[in-house]
């Protein structure tokens, strides 16, 4: 798969997808998408994204910077594990010096000789 028409449908064959849909989600019309899969034109950066949010993957993929086709982590699960790793930071701050040297024992424990 080398187009961006090879990528989009494979990745609808892969959703189940007609293309009426994919145009519906994307809020373009069926002609359009199919001068898109057909390589008659390319689509602008924001159809891309939506394509790319409509077929759970990347935009990276559908243009063909990657082979990787599996979705991409939402940005909210991104937020919130950041966020929990920044609370644990900070929990870590508020300890004793000695508490703190059981912690760091207690990792290289579970995560052995990495």
């Amino acid at each position: 798969m080398s187009s961006v028409g090879e990528r989009l449908v494979y990745l609808m064959e892969s959703a189940d997808m007609k293309q009426t849909e994919l145009a519906e989600k994307c809020g373009i019309s069926k002609q359009s998408l199919y001068k898109y899969i057909h390589c008659k034109c390319e689509p602008r950066a924001e159809i891309i994204a939506k394509m790319a949010v409509a077929l759970h993957t990347s935009a990276d993929f559908i243009v063909g910077l990657t082979n990787d086709d599996t979705p991409l982590q939402r940005v909210e699960s991104i937020e919130n594990r950041h966020k929990k790793e920044f609370e644990l930071i900070e929990k870590y701050r508020r300890l004793t010096a000695e508490n703190k040297i059981r912690i760091e024992e207690r990792m290289e424990m579970l995560l052995g000789d990495e």
